[in-house]
């Protein structure tokens, strides 16, 4: 098997869900021991570095230039799968090149993460939501199978676009266990001096969008606050890129009487926020959909009890190991909070029962059923 990967998204600097699925998969994929024929072909845009560059024998790496800003996947792309295609071709997300390998025994297998922008299409950009239908769309009818991220997000995307069951293979995601794990309290009390923290704080892991909710994060906090009294200690913590919705929240906090109490921090490296989960009193996901919800497992695989919008992604990956609460509730959310914090025996229960579910997902298994769905399409 030829295989052609995608592998500019695990490429980029500053990873969130897409770009470190590509690249938690390549790095397992170059794990297993090729057969005498395999080989694997890494394609970006610039030259690979760190350890993407690191190729075991039977890959190689193919930089396409691509000067403008976009069409680097349907055009370049495109025209290097028209010249020279694969047996497989493999991209980690819905774009797919103009040109795919549709000859004879070639086959292109791709990731549908989740239909979002079709359920919920107020929290995306008019110009965002549009890319995103057209490239769902067409990979959803042109690819050769397709990979979702939960049984949630197969369900919805047969709904959307009429896709067989037996085309959709679904593949759960993971904790890096490499970093999101149990950490020394020096480490988690050295993260927290660097950003000025106290011991006590709720913790908001994501881009500062308006689907991540982040509103209701706030507006919960602020019920809490009101129940604790003058001089109560906890802080409200965000960690992320700010993405469509995060002018917002800014107006919404220009005037904030707890302004002093609540920080956003930027983007961090994947090192600091799992410290950050480590020292959380507890972690806060109140989005209103997702096709999985990596952040609450690597929460978890850190220690950090886990509050979570009440939706059904969230329900399948995190089963009995959160609390769950509508994201339409801001008071519901203040109240789980206040019973995790004022109940250790709760606080315990959730840290035992989130270490015990994030052990039960790796990205290990994630990339042998990808593998599979590769010798499957090829013999379509």
């Amino acid at each position: 098997m030829l295989l052609a990967v995608d592998a500019h998204p695990a490429a980029l600097e500053k990873k969130t869900g897409v770009e470190r699925y590509a690249f938690q998969l390549i790095q397992q994929f170059k794990q297993r021991s090729l057969a005498e024929n395999d080989r694997v072909f890494l394609y970006a845009r610039e030259t690979l570095t760190g350890p993407l560059a690191i190729l075991p024998q039977g890959w190689e790496e193919k930089i396409l230039p691509w000067w403008p800003r976009r069409g680097w996947m349907p055009l370049r792309m495109g025209w290097e799968m028209l010249r020279r295609p694969p047996d497989v071709l493999f991209v980690p997300s819905e774009g797919l090149p103009w040109f795919m390998p549709r000859a004879q025994g070639k086959a292109t297998v791709t990731t549908i993460h989740d239909v979002g922008f079709l359920r919920v299409p107020n929290m995306y950009a008019s110009s965002v939501r549009s890319r995103l239908a057209s490239a769902t769309r067409r990979a959803a009818h042109l690819a050769t199978r397709i990979i979702t991220v939960s049984a949630f997000s197969k369900r919805e995307i047969m709904d959307a676009y009429r896709v067989p069951a037996d085309s959709i293979t679904v593949t759960l995601l993971a904790a890096d266990t490499a970093v999101f794990h149990l950490l020394p309290i020096e480490d988690v009390m050295r993260m927290r001096q660097t950003h000025r923290l106290g011991p006590h704080y709720f913790l908001f892991v994501g881009r500062l969008e308006r689907k991540k909710n982040p509103l209701t994060a706030i507006r919960a906090f602020e019920i809490f606050k009101q129940s604790r009294g003058e001089g109560d200690p906890f802080e409200l913590v965000f960690a992320g890129m700010h993405g469509f919705g995060a002018d917002e929240v800014k107006r919404y906090m220009e005037f904030h009487p707890l302004k002093d109490h609540i920080r956003f921090l930027p983007y961090l490296p994947d090192a600091d926020v799992a410290a950050l989960m480590n020292g959380a009193t507890a972690f806060l996901f109140p989005s209103w959909y997702e096709g999985f919800g990596m952040p609450n497992l690597e929460a978890m695989a850190c220690g950090a009890p886990v509050i979570c919008s009440d939706i059904p992604p969230h329900r399948e990956v995190a089963e009995d190991a959160a609390l769950f609460v509508s994201p339409r509730e801001p008071e519901a959310w203040a109240e789980a909070m206040r019973h995790i914090v004022e109940d250790a025996v709760l606080r315990s229960s959730l840290r035992e029962k989130g270490l015990a579910r994030a052990a039960q997902f790796s990205w290990e298994k994630t990339a042998e059923a990808t593998w599979k769905v590769f010798g499957e399409a090829c013999s379509v």
